[in-house]
């Protein structure tokens, strides 16, 4: 690979990896409303996690101190799957933001 500069940056191997269409037709989406702290709320988020094996980038709460606190996740699912989360867990689900530098 003569165009890998790795040390100073993302070299152009890994960003073709990042470019390649998942082998299952997953997509990443993020859900930043309609989780929360509560127990019914984690429970279900986990659950339908761990049942519909999707994979999970990120997980976090606003302030978990606070039982009814925001709860942020993204994951990689299936777009047949988005409506069963949605109505499942509460969570609506979006693109994930992208930033551009230019």
């Amino acid at each position: 690979m003569t165009n890998c500069n790795w040390p100073d940056g993302t070299c152009a191997c890994y960003a073709q990896e990042q470019e390649k269409p998942d082998v299952f037709g997953r997509v990443w989406m993020h859900c930043d409303s309609g989780l929360n702290m509560s127990k019914k709320s984690t429970l279900s988020l986990i659950q339908f996690i761990l049942k519909n094996r999707l994979e999970v980038g990120s997980f976090y709460a606003l302030e978990p101190s606070f039982s009814r606190s925001q709860v942020c996740v993204s994951v990689k699912i299936h777009p047949d799957l988005i409506p069963d989360f949605e109505r499942e867990t509460g969570g609506n689900l979006s693109k994930p933001p992208k930033l551009k530098l230019n």
